[in-house]
Parts: structure tokens; C-alpha cells; sequence
């Protein structure tokens, strides 16, 4: 039986849909092929389950996005007077938002579960990397307008310190915490990421292109399940890595949305 609490999606650092989708609406609407969540928001309406995408600041730091997804659940909820719980399910930088935003501001009385896909948890060293060589950018990119000084609460260092601070709240707090992470090898990796795949599997061993095997399990015992899925193929998005594997779209399509079900079946009130 589908949870009474609306289930609330939440993307990752720069949602690429935003790329080529016009109106800034039209994230719940029916139509979500092309979405950052491809098709999964749908497929878990047809199944009776309540769910919502949010939106919050493209590539900002992670207080500020911990700030835009309160306001967005609190704008779906109606302040909680609709519902009075949620659950969240997130995925990549999403994960990080949705704990910060728990522990600034003491939200787990309205936050019944937290599943994350994909989360570095304990960082990445890829974000390390750039932040080394490329760190000029950030306030270069703000003078054009575009932030992605979100990149720096990726590093190992941040995550590690919100990791001790965080802590004990989140040891006692009564949210249920999931997580899942995904693995792929070099030639199965949308090409785009294989350079970021290379140097993390260099320093920190197996991972989905972008995220540690390690980084996303985050706590053992929190872990529910390892994807053969890059980072891409966590939110619904076959690619030639999988045309190369034999394993077709609607194959594929098929297998991560089952995944998704299994994750809201698992939700409990």
C-alpha cells in the first residue's frame, strides 16, 4: 500500500534539464521524459504514490540550497498543514542538501525518511581535484552570474566536517536514513564522466563516475543497495555505455524504475 506522505525528489548540483527547459514551471507537471528524474516521477503516480520534484540554486553552496528545499517542501506541504511528513529521495548533492537542511533547521519531525542515490557523503576526490586547479573560476563564474561555488561542499575536508558535526543529531533524530550507491566500470561510464572516473577510482577505488563506492554508502548501516548504474543511469537515463553492455533502453527503463518502486514499497509511515 502506497505511504500516506508525499514522497519529494531532489536533484543533484546542476540539474542539466534546466538546460534546455524553457518554462521554470514545469516540474510537476505530467510531462517529465526529459526531466533530471527522467520518468520517475510518473512511473510512481501510476502506482498510486504522491511525489513531487523541487527546485533549488544551480551549482550554490549547500546552505543555500538547504534553504530552497525547505521553502519548496514548505510550499508543497502548505507549511505541513497538507501533510504533515514527507519523504525525501535524493539524489548526488541532493542528499547533502536534504541533511543540512534537516540539521539547521531541526526538521525531523517533518521528515519521516531520507533515501539517497548517488551521494558523496564523505565527498569526492574528484571535487578535490578541481577545487585545486580550477578553484580560480568560482568568483570568476560569479561575475557572470553563475555560481558553482556548490563544488567546495564536495571536497572530502567539507563533508568530513559536517560529518562530525552532524553527528550526534543525526544518530537521535528518528529519521530513517537509506542509501544507495552505484558502480560501473571505465568503459560502461557516459563519456563524459570517465576522466572524473579515472582519477576516483585512482585515489579512492570503485565508483559511478562521479561518486565513491564509499562516499555514497556513507554508514553500513544505512546502506540498502549497490546499482550497476553510472551516475547518469541512478535517475532514469540510458546512454551508450549501456548500448555497449547489451543491455537495451527499454530493458534498462524498465530495471530503474522497478529500482525506484522498491525504494517508495520500502517507505514506511
Amino acid at each position: 500500500m502506497p505511504t500516506r506522505f508525499p514522497i519529494i525528489l531532489a536533484h543533484g548540483i546542476f540539474p542539466f534539464s534546466r538546460l534546455y527547459w524553457p518554462l521554470a514551471g514545469r516540474d510537476n507537471e505530467a510531462g517529465d521524459r526529459s526531466h533530471y528524474f527522467r520518468k520517475i516521477r510518473t512511473t510512481l503516480l501510476r502506482h498510486g504514490y504522491t511525489a513531487f520534484h523541487t527546485r533549488v540554486s544551480w551549482g550554490a553552496g549547500v546552505d543555500r540550497r538547504a534553504h530552497d528545499l525547505r521553502n519548496g517542501i514548505l510550499r508543497i506541504t502548505d507549511g505541513f498543514r497538507r501533510w504533515p511528513r514527507v519523504h525525501i529521495i535524493a539524489h548526488s548533492m541532493g542528499g547533502l542538501d536534504a541533511r543540512r537542511m534537516l540539521y539547521t533547521y531541526r526538521m525531523e519531525r517533518c521528515v519521516a525518511s531520507l533515501t539517497t542515490i548517488g551521494t558523496p557523503h564523505r565527498g569526492t576526490s574528484y571535487a578535490d581535484w578541481g577545487i585545486r586547479r580550477l578553484g580560480f573560476l568560482i568568483p570568476l563564474c560569479r561575475v557572470f552570474g553563475l555560481r558553482i561555488e556548490g563544488v567546495r561542499d564536495l571536497t572530502r575536508a567539507r563533508c568530513r566536517r559536517f560529518n562530525e558535526e552532524a553527528a550526534e543529531y543525526e544518530s537521535q533524530n528518528g529519521v530513517r536514513y537509506r542509501t544507495v550507491a552505484g558502480v560501473q566500470t571505465g568503459e560502461r561510464i557516459f563519456l563524459p564522466m570517465r576522466f572524473a572516473h579515472r582519477i576516483i577510482l585512482e585515489e579512492e577505488g570503485e565508483n559511478d563516475g562521479l561518486v565513491p563506492l564509499v562516499s555514497a554508502i556513507w554508514r553500513e548501516e544505512f546502506h540498502l543497495r549497490t546499482l550497476d548504474a553510472d551516475h547518469l543511469n541512478e535517475i532514469g537515463w540510458w546512454n551508450l555505455g549501456e548500448k555497449r553492455a547489451g543491455v537495451s533502453r527499454r530493458e534498462f527503463e524498465s530495471r530503474i524504475r522497478r529500482f525506484y518502486l522498491d525504494l517508495a514499497e520500502g517507505l514506511e509511515d
